[in-house]
């Protein structure tokens, strides 16, 4: 066989076996392997993190019979209301741990949810019971009100979690999304479900007709209950053919929607008119949480058919996976022995300088370039191997300072030069894109804007050296009391404005007076002996609809305004 002939066979071999088994199937397969694995594990943590939302939601069944509870009957009913607290806090530490265990980065985000779950949950099993301490007739229906709000504001954060999670599980097994989809569907309308029934807790127990609120609420959790019910059959349509899923169907359809909310129309009808709903919320609870378990069937059903499917694809990336490791093993066999072949013909020399050559091509300047030791075309070789090495690293050399320059240029031009906080232009940037989230995806946006008191006063009497200071060191304390979502920025003088994701107007007020506190409660060097003190005033806006950026400035501005014409440091929301 002649030299060239065996060249071209090498080559041919080389492209047909190796680059298209080793490179292309194995690094294909090894990681729909990989993430067959993890998906059947982040479905099964998705199925935790939604059974502790659920058990939450449950104690509320407890809790609302507990606070309308007469006295003789106190002792039983507590004894539930500890049962189910146990089971939260268990749920809660069963998906805390799994998370923990994964050491997965990606969880970080989540267990900070829940951990902060755990942080509110207390404050609401107080208020809770206060309620039941006091005797039946001496109970508010404004603190029941609010101690059942309590816990329904808990469910929030469960969902952000459970959403979180589900996003992971997808990324691991997009054939999952579908199935997670409807389980979330079935969690959260077991949710709303519960929230409905506890919306007639404080009426049940004070024998009063609904308010007007309460009223409006109950109709948009009805509304949103349909909703899912009807978002069920279109997401769900992959599902029509499976026994099980149309069995638990039926069996929702026939139990909640059924029986439960026929009851629930038979209270509502008796709150609109007499108030006198001839239950106590013992009985209100009993007959109508059990249907709701027809919900979570269902979403188990979903489950069951999600980690069975997850696991078949498992075992099927498995096996092919083997599959093409051999055929890899046997390509690697073929390149060695026909390399051997080629090397020990006539191939020894050109293929230490193609190896140079893809070091050089890969930015590899580690391997020694040989000197040329013959006046012939390996030599011209590696000559020009040493001019492209030399120009090569002059290249990276200025590429790199090319990178580091635009970086410090970006950096200076969306930060304020005194406090190295976000610029104003570099705000709205940022800004914008966050209330488009918001707005398309019905989240959440809460903004602040600060006034350092009488800071021309503090400029005027000290100086702006010290002022720069002040201005410095109160950017740095705010900093510190807010989360890593939220966005700060230097409005322009003392002013400062804040963007909070996932806040509301309540929980903008909230932030925005533990900033207050702080900054009065802090003093502040003006030199080597002196300190003083400042105050400041805020105005808060949050996100109604489809407002602008400029229209929750303009609104925070007012309301910034309102807390300046009121004495100064305060905080005023927006009309």
């Amino acid at each position: 066989m002649s030299l060239s002939r065996l060249f071209w066979l090498i080559s041919i071999a080389l492209m047909l076996l190796f680059s298209a088994l080793a490179a292309r199937i194995v690094l294909i397969e090894w990681g729909a392997y990989q993430r067959g694995a993890r998906s059947v594990e982040a479905v099964r943590i998705v199925q935790l993190a939604m059974v502790a939302m659920e058990k939450i939601s449950f104690e509320r069944g407890p809790a609302n019979a507990a606070m309308g509870g007469e006295r003789e009957a106190l002792p039983l009913l507590r004894q539930k209301l500890d049962r189910a607290r146990q089971e939260s806090d268990q749920s809660l530490s069963d998906v805390l741990s799994a998370l923990r265990v994964e050491a997965d980065p990606r969880y970080v985000p989540v267990i900070r949810k829940i951990e902060a779950v755990r942080q509110v949950l207390g404050p609401a099993r107080q208020r809770t019971d206060q309620q039941v301490g006091v005797l039946k007739w001496q109970r508010s229906s404004r603190e029941i009100s609010a101690a059942v709000e309590g816990m329904v504001n808990l469910i929030p954060l469960m969902v952000a979690a459970v959403a979180d999670l589900s996003s992971i599980a997808i990324q691991a097994d997009p054939e999952v999304l579908d199935g997670l989809t409807g389980m979330r569907i079935a969690s959260t309308m077991r949710e709303y479900a519960g929230q409905v029934g506890s919306r007639f807790t404080a009426p049940v127990i004070m024998q009063r007709p609904l308010t007007k609120d309460e009223v409006i609420e109950i109709g948009k959790l009805y509304g949103r209950i349909e909703q899912l019910r009807t978002l069920l059959d279109i997401q769900m349509r992959a599902y029509k053919d499976n026994p099980a899923f149309r069995m638990a169907l039926s069996d929702l359809d026939a139990q909640y929607f059924g029986k439960s909310f026929p009851f629930l129309d038979s209270l509502l009808q008796s709150g609109l008119t007499s108030g006198s709903y001839e239950v106590d919320t013992a009985e209100l609870a009993a007959r109508y949480v059990p249907p709701m378990a027809s919900i979570l069937h269902l979403r188990d059903v979903i489950l069951t058919d999600v980690i069975r499917e997850a696991e078949i694809r498992h075992r099927q990336a498995f096996n092919l996976l083997v599959g093409v490791v051999a055929m890899t093993v046997f390509a690697f066999l073929c390149f060695f022995v026909l390399l051997y072949l080629v090397r020990q013909r006539v191939l020894e020399p050109v293929l230490k300088a193609t190896n140079l050559v893809v070091g050089l091509a890969e930015d590899n300047f580690d391997a020694p370039i040989p000197q040329a030791r013959h006046n012939d075309e390996i030599g011209d070789m590696l000559r020009a191997l040493h001019v492209l090495k030399a120009r090569s690293l002059e290249r990276i050399s200025l590429a790199g300072e090319r990178e580091t320059l635009i970086e410090q240029l970006q950096v200076s031009s969306n930060t304020d030069f005194l406090t190295g906080v976000l610029n104003r232009r570099a705000f709205f940037a940022h800004s914008e894109q966050q209330l488009a989230i918001a707005q398309r995806y019905k989240r959440n946006l809460a903004l602040v804007l600060l006034d350092i008191d009488h800071f021309k006063r503090i400029n005027d009497n000290y100086g702006h050296n010290a002022g720069d200071n002040i201005l410095r060191n109160a950017v740095q304390m705010i900093s510190q009391l807010l989360r890593k979502m939220d966005v700060l920025a230097r409005y322009g003088g003392e002013e400062f404005i804040i963007l909070l994701p996932e806040a509301d107007l309540g929980q903008g007020v909230a932030v925005a007076e533990k900033l207050r506190v702080m900054l009065a409660s802090r003093t502040f060097a003006i030199d080597d002996a002196r300190r003083i003190g400042i105050t400041a005033s805020f105005g808060v806006s949050a996100l109604a609809g489809e407002e602008s950026l400029d229209h929750l400035i303009r609104m925070a501005d007012e309301a910034l305004y309102v807390a300046k014409n009121k004495g100064r440091n305060r905080v005023e929301r927006a009309a």
